[in-house]
C-alpha cells in the first residue's frame, strides 16, 4: 500500500519576490521563487520572427523579443507552419492550425504525441484525426517522410528548413527558460494547461490519458467525457489530477482554455513580430495548477492577495479543501513558522550532512553536476560494507531531494562509496528509482557501474535555484578559486618588461591599479618593487589599489593623460 505523505504549500511574499515552498512530512522538498527582473517565461507564447535557418542544426533562431534568439529544433516544428501564417495575414479566417503537448503531466506527455505523423491538406484537422496511434515519440512522428532509415530524416529536415525562411513570422511557446547565454527553447506544438487538462488546439481530435491513471474503466470514462466537450480539431491531454472528478469540473477547465485560445486567436489580428501573446499564469495558479493533490493538508500564505487568489482557485477546482487554505498571522516570519528558514539557506552550501553523520558534496561545472558521497564521521561496530550500504542508501534519498529542492536539471553523476556486493549496488539504485518516481521532473538513471557512479538525467527547463538566487562571485569567477597574488605579480612584471621594450620610452610616469589583496606585497617596504622596476626598466611605477579589480587583474594607466595602457596594448 502506497504511504501517504504529508505535504503544504506555503506561499511567502517578501517585498516584490514570492517564495511558493512544498513541504513534505515538515521538510522542504520544492521551492519556487519569482522575482521582477527574473519571471517565469515557460509556456509563453509569442509572435516571433525566423533570424536564421541553420540545416546543419537542424534548427532555426527566432527573434521573440528576448535578449537571446531563441533555438527552434526542427523536431519542435509542426508541419502546418503555412497555416500559422494564414492565421496572422487573413483577418477574415478564423481558421488556423498547429499542435502542442508543452505543459501536461510527464505521464501523459510520454503517452502521447501531436499531429505530426501525416500532413493533414485541410486548415482545421478534421475529428476522425489523421490516423495517428497513441504513445507515439517526437522523434518518430515528424511527417510521413520521416521514417526510420536515414533518407527519411533527411528529407524531412529538408521539408522543415524549406518551410522556414528568414524573417517569417511564426508562432512559437517557450518550452525550456533562457540558460547561461543559450536563448529560450521553442515549440511550435502550442499547448495551453489547465487543471485537470492541456488543450492541444491543433490535436486533430486525439485524446491521451496521463498514464498514473491505471484504473482502464476511469481511463475510458474520461476520454469518453473529454471527447464528447471538445470542439473539433481540438486534442486534449487528461491530467492525474481529473481522475474520479465530475463532468461538470472537467467542462469548467475546458471552457477556460477555450477561452484563453479564443484571446489568443484575437490578438494574433494585429500582431507584429516579436511581441507576447500569450502570458502563462501567475506563479500562485501555476503552482496550485502543478502541485495541489489530495494529499495537501494544508496551503497557507502571508499576503492577503495571495490568499484570496489561492481561495478563488481552490473554491473552483477543489472545494472540498477550502477548510486547508489559511491565513498567516504568526510573530515569525512564514518559513521561520515552519521550520523550513535552514533549509532555504542550505540551497547555497556544498555539504550536505546526512542523519548518520555522512554527507555529500555538491559541485557544479558547466556540463554536469557531481555528487560526492562520503561516510564522514559514521563509522558504526559492524562492517564496513554494511557501513556503506546504509550511508548509500541515505544518500540516494537526499540526493534525490536536493535534486529537487535546488532544480538541478541536466547530467548528473553521483560518485557513491565503493561496494563489494553487487546486491548492495542493486538497492541503492532501486532505492534511488523509487525516489526519483515522487519527482515530477522527467527524469533517467543507469545502474551503478563498476567505479561506484550512478548516472541520472533530469529534465531541466529553467536554471537551477542556485543559479537564479545568486550571483558569480566577483572575486572568483565562479570557480571557487583565486589566483595566486605572486602568479599576479609576475604577469604584472611580464607586462611592464615587454611594455618598456616595445615602446623604449624612459622616465614614463605610470600608475598601476590592482585589487587590494596584490597591492599589501607590492607595498612591502622590504622589497622595494617602485624602485626594482624603476632600475629595470626606467619607468616610474606607483601602486594604487582598487577594490572592484579582482585578484588576477590589473590596470596600467599613463599618468600623464590617465589612459588605459592595458586596454590600449592588451597583453602584448
Amino acid at each position: 500500500m502506497k504511504k501517504t505523505v504529508k505535504k503544504q504549500l506555503l506561499m511567502n511574499k517578501s517585498g516584490d519576490e514570492i517564495q511558493v515552498a512544498l513541504v513534505e512530512e515538515g521538510r522542504l522538498a520544492e521551492l519556487v521563487i519569482e522575482r521582477p527582473d527574473s519571471l517565469r517565461s515557460i509556456g509563453d507564447i509569442y509572435l516571433g520572427r525566423v533570424h536564421k535557418v541553420v540545416e546543419g542544426l537542424k534548427a532555426a533562431f527566432v527573434d521573440i523579443g528576448q535578449k537571446s534568439d531563441g533555438f527552434l529544433h526542427f523536431s519542435d516544428v509542426g508541419t502546418t507552419t503555412e497555416d500559422y501564417r494564414a492565421l496572422i495575414e487573413d483577418d477574415d479566417d478564423d481558421d488556423e492550425n498547429g499542435n502542442g503537448d508543452a505543459d501536461a503531466d510527464e505521464e501523459g506527455k510520454a503517452g502521447m504525441k501531436t499531429q505530426q505523423e501525416q500532413k493533414d491538406d485541410t486548415r482545421r484537422p478534421s475529428p476522425a484525426g489523421n490516423g495517428q496511434k497513441n504513445g507515439g515519440s517526437r522523434s518518430k512522428g515528424n511527417g510521413a517522410s520521416a521514417g526510420k532509415d536515414g533518407d527519411g530524416r533527411q528529407s524531412y529536415t529538408q521539408m522543415i528548413a524549406g518551410k522556414l525562411k528568414t524573417n517569417d513570422s511564426i508562432l512559437v511557446q517557450v518550452i525550456k527558460e533562457p540558460i547561461s547565454n543559450k536563448g529560450s527553447r521553442l515549440t511550435s506544438d502550442i499547448t495551453i494547461a489547465g487543471r485537470f487538462m492541456v488543450l492541444l488546439p491543433f490535436g486533430g481530435g486525439q485524446i491521451a490519458v496521463s498514464r498514473r491513471v491505471v484504473s482502464r474503466k476511469e481511463r475510458a470514462r474520461l476520454k469518453k467525457l473529454v471527447r464528447s466537450m471538445l470542439p473539433d480539431g481540438f486534442g486534449a491531454i487528461i491530467r492525474t489530477v481529473a481522475e474520479l472528478q465530475e463532468e461538470e469540473l472537467l467542462k469548467k477547465d475546458l471552457e477556460k482554455l477555450l477561452v484563453k485560445w479564443e484571446q489568443i486567436e484575437e490578438k494574433l489580428k494585429d500582431a507584429k513580430p516579436p511581441q507576447l501573446i500569450f502570458k502563462e499564469d501567475t506563479i500562485i495558479s501555476s503552482v496550485l495548477r502543478d502541485s495541489l493533490t489530495t494529499d495537501v493538508t494544508e496551503l497557507v500564505a502571508n499576503s492577503q492577495s495571495i490568499h484570496k487568489e489561492t481561495l478563488n482557485y481552490i473554491q473552483w477546482a477543489a472545494p472540498e479543501m477550502e477548510k486547508n487554505v489559511f491565513f498567516y498571522q504568526g510573530k515569525l516570519p512564514l518559513f521561520e513558522g515552519y521550520g523550513i528558514a535552514k533549509d532555504v539557506e542550505s540551497i547555497f552550501s556544498r555539504k550536505v550532512w546526512l542523519k548518520s553523520g555522512g554527507y555529500i558534496i555538491i559541485e557544479h561545472t558547466e556540463a554536469m553536476v557531481v555528487v560526492d558521497v562520503n561516510s564522514g564521521r559514521y563509522a558504526a561496530k559492524k562492517e564496513q560494507e554494511e557501513n556503506s550500504l546504509k550511508t548509500n542508501l541515505e544518500a540516494s534519498r537526499e540526493v534525490v531531494r536536493q535534486l529537487r529542492l535546488r532544480d538541478i536539471g541536466g547530467i548528473i553523476v553521483v560518485d557513491f562509496i565503493d561496494m563489494l556486493d553487487p546486491k548492495n549496488s542493486k538497492k541503492v539504485y532501486d532505492s534511488m528509482k523509487n525516489e526519483l518516481r515522487q519527482d515530477r521532473a522527467k527524469s533517467n538513471i543507469l545502474p551503478m557501474s563498476d567505479f561506484g557512479l550512478m548516472q541520472i538525467t533530469r529534465e531541466r527547463i529553467r536554471p537551477s535555484l542556485m543559479q537564479r538566487m545568486g550571483d558569480q562571485c566577483p572575486a572568483c569567477g565562479g570557480s571557487g578559486i583565486v589566483q595566486a597574488r605572486c602568479t599576479t605579480i609576475n604577469q604584472i612584471e611580464r607586462w611592464l618588461r615587454k611594455y618598456a621594450l616595445q615602446k623604449k620610452m624612459v622616465f614614463q610616469q605610470l600608475d598601476l591599479y590592482v585589487s587590494p589583496t596584490v597591492a599589501e606585497p607590492l607595498r612591502d617596504t622590504d622589497r622595494n618593487i617602485e624602485m626594482k622596476w624603476f632600475l629595470q626598466h626606467l619607468l616610474f611605477v606607483r601602486v594604487k589599489q582598487d577594490e572592484s579589480l579582482r585578484s588576477d587583474d590589473f590596470r596600467f594607466y599613463a599618468r600623464k593623460n590617465s589612459a588605459d595602457l592595458t586596454a590600449e596594448y592588451g597583453d602584448l
